[in-house]
């Protein structure tokens, strides 16, 4: 975990630990996903760094939704691994919010078509499927805190915070 102003950001091994959480439930759902080891490195580290990128000494994404977004983004568009990109990106963003006292109070569904939506749109739409990531991120943004627990969790997909859960289950 990246600690850097004010926000906590996922570094290598958390994405590592993401990905073996993932493994482990598609392996028991009869569909594994390939090793970690065969994702793209290059890409990875782009992950890790891209919320925090900075251009003339100012925050690409400065707030909390748009650095989700560019991280579920980034991994359902880019690819990084060779199956579960969809799954990947979900988790991620789910990790990404807890870590950061937020979750989404959103359903499984529309969880799983948001990522589906996502895979679908055209990579030079960049800009307005930023956008709108970051408005329907910031439209279903909730608090999770460390005390704090959601009454209905039909509606609202929180991830424990030291490991990323597997009960949305995001298609691939």
């Amino acid at each position: 975990m990246i600690e850097e102003n004010g926000f906590r950001y996922l570094d290598k091994e958390d994405i590592a630990r993401i990905h073996a959480a993932l493994s482990a439930w598609t392996e028991k759902e009869g569909e594994p996903v390939p090793p970690f080891s065969l994702a793209k490195e290059a890409d990875i580290d782009s992950l890790v760094n891209i919320s925090r990128h900075r251009f003339f000494d100012r925050e690409a994404y400065p707030t909390l939704e748009e650095k989700a977004a560019i991280i579920f983004y980034t991994v359902n568009k880019r690819q990084i691994f060779l199956n579960g990109n969809k799954r990947m990106s979900t988790l991620c963003l789910l990790v990404f919010l807890g870590v950061n006292d937020k979750t989404l109070a959103v359903g499984a569904d529309e969880l799983t078509d948001k990522a589906l939506w996502l895979a679908k749109t055209d990579t030079l739409d960049f800009p307005s499927v930023k956008k709108d990531l970051a408005h329907w991120i910031h439209s279903h943004l909730v608090d999770y805190g460390p005390n704090e627990t959601i009454a209905d969790t039909s509606t609202t997909t929180q991830p424990p915070r030291d490991q990323p859960s597997t009960d949305a289950q995001v298609g691939e």
